[in-house]
């Protein structure tokens, strides 16, 4: 519905066409991605922003995940592709690129301090879906392989980011 070339244009811009979904360049003029999706989901938090990058760089997708975005997707992708990370952000899944993910796990663990295991207190089907979502499924192929409705999913991985003290996947 619209498009900006920098980030102060996309502040004047998303408050006159009211979107329900940015796509979010990285590396941009004015405010870089990550400080206008701040200020965009400040003062629009049902806003679902989706980095859109030629970056592979983990640093890129944590900072842009710790700013809001829902996902982050690499330019290099196909218009099918690229369509459906829209798709699946807008029923709030979290499009990452796969071949990101493993590596930015790596470096979060290695950032965060290992939680005392006795604290935590998982059952055995969060477990099984924590799994899942560690190897890269989505919600939606995570509730095909186990066999679980998309909520039952959704209502465990709740449940696990409660226990773990983290809001949600980014």
């Amino acid at each position: 519905c619209g498009e900006a070339a920098s980030g102060h244009e996309a502040l004047e811009l998303v408050p006159k066409l009211k979107p329900d979904l940015v796509l979010m360049d990285v590396h941009m003029s004015g405010f870089d991605g990550s400080t206008t999706t701040r200020l965009l989901l400040e003062s629009n938090p049902s806003l679902k922003i989706v980095a859109w990058t030629v970056s592979d760089s983990g640093d890129d997708l944590l900072r842009m995940m710790h700013a809001g975005c829902v996902g982050y997707v690499l330019k290099d992708v196909g218009p099918e592709e690229l369509h459906r990370a829209l798709r699946a952000a807008l029923n709030s899944e979290t499009p990452v690129p796969r071949r990101m993910i493993l590596g930015v796990l790596r470096r979060v663990a290695q950032q965060a301090p290992p939680p005392a295991l006795t604290d935590i207190a998982l059952t055995s089907r969060e477990l099984q879906v924590l799994r899942g979502l560690a190897r890269g499924l989505t919600t939606k192929r995570i509730s095909q392989e186990f066999g679980l409705a998309i909520p039952t999913v959704e209502t465990h991985l709740s449940h696990v980011y409660r226990k773990l003290g983290v809001g949600n996947r980014g």
